[in-house]
């Protein structure tokens, strides 16, 4: 596909595609090369796609939501087709979610959500794979949809450690003021993590030099369990959720911790934390802040149980096919983040 406003160039392209001759040599790599690309793109009626679609049952019409429906054939991809006595329209398991119209195979995730789990970059990714880097940025506001409310229920509890980490804003939206200084507190998010030593919670804070009481109760408030061990620095912020919750508390003094041996740290394992969501956030540098919390989202699902990536995996497809929303490739793609 050529380039436009919101597509990036075809990985299946070469230069001699419309040449009518071509020396051996070129006709060589053009083969190889596209076999090797078919080999890592199968048609999805080559795949055992159909299989693993139609193990799913529909409860309502993709279209209006009726549950007056029936079988009605199959797709030329041998998917269930089903016709709605409502609306009378046609459906399969898959309208009206995050894979409705997929041109890729379901197959293929499994690299890429791999790629996603191993702190690889999106360009990194869409080579690797053979994908467009516009297909790779695409199924990533999928990923994003799926994993929106992902860590709404994530409770930490026993021995609970939190911290508050910075990553700046991306190099062209830095702000100075009149006299050229830039100011830290709009240059910079201010995100907030905890964890049980099985958990991980993060999240954006916005904006900002530090923390503050506020700040702190709004993200850790309904996300530690009344009763644990909060250990912690000393940011006077943190007192008031060992007050509200009822919490026992461990304040050590990060200057201090800094310069006592690693293995004797008592602030280590959040700080192993924060280190990795810095190399996770790093390997993607380049993106918008606006969609901050949607990259703390998955990276507290790649860092959380279960630790086996293809159970991972296994979750993810199964959201997506059960998740009914639609993202139009054409309306994320176009769409320009807020600064």
């Amino acid at each position: 596909m050529s380039n436009n406003r919101y597509h990036s160039s075809s990985k299946r392209r070469t230069p001699w595609d419309g040449k009518k001759v071509l020396s051996p040599v070129q006709s060589f790599i053009k083969s190889n090369y596209l076999d090797t690309y078919y080999d890592r793109h199968p048609e999805l009626k080559s795949t055992n796609e159909a299989d693993l679609i139609n193990s799913f049952s529909p409860k309502c019409c993709g279209h209006c939501g009726s549950i007056d429906f029936k079988k009605n054939g199959f797709t030329s991809n041998g998917i269930q087709r089903y016709r709605c006595a409502d609306c009378r329209r046609s459906f399969t398991v898959l309208t009206g979610t995050l894979f409705e119209d997929h041109r890729i195979s379901i197959s293929e995730w499994i690299e890429y959500l791999l790629n996603l789990f191993g702190y690889v970059s999106f360009r990194s990714t869409s080579r690797n794979s053979r994908i467009a880097d516009s297909t790779v940025k695409y199924w990533l506001f999928k990923l994003f949809e799926v994993l929106k409310h992902y860590q709404d229920d994530i409770v930490l509890a026993g021995d609970v450690y939190i911290d508050e980490t910075f990553y700046k804003v991306v190099k062209k939206d830095i702000r100075k003021n009149d006299k050229g200084y830039v100011n830290m507190e709009s240059n910079q998010y201010c995100i907030g993590i905890g964890y049980d030593l099985k958990k991980v919670y993060c999240r954006s804070q916005g904006l900002a030099k530090h923390t503050s009481t506020k700040r702190t109760l709004e993200t850790f408030l309904d996300h530690i369990e009344p009763g644990s061990h909060l250990i912690h620095d000393q940011d006077h912020s943190h007192t008031a959720l060992v007050d509200q919750l009822g919490l026992s508390s461990s304040a050590h003094n990060s200057k201090e911790c800094r310069s006592t041996k690693e293995s004797d740290n008592p602030l280590k394992p959040i700080n192993d934390q924060c280190s990795l969501l810095k190399q996770f956030l790093n390997s993607h540098r380049g993106f918008s802040r606006d969609y901050l919390q949607d990259y703390l989202n998955l990276y507290a699902f790649i860092a959380n149980p279960p630790y086996d990536r293809l159970e991972k995996i296994e979750y993810l497809i199964i959201r997506g096919i059960s998740t009914p929303k639609i993202i139009r490739y054409r309306d994320v793609m176009s769409k320009k983040p807020s600064k």
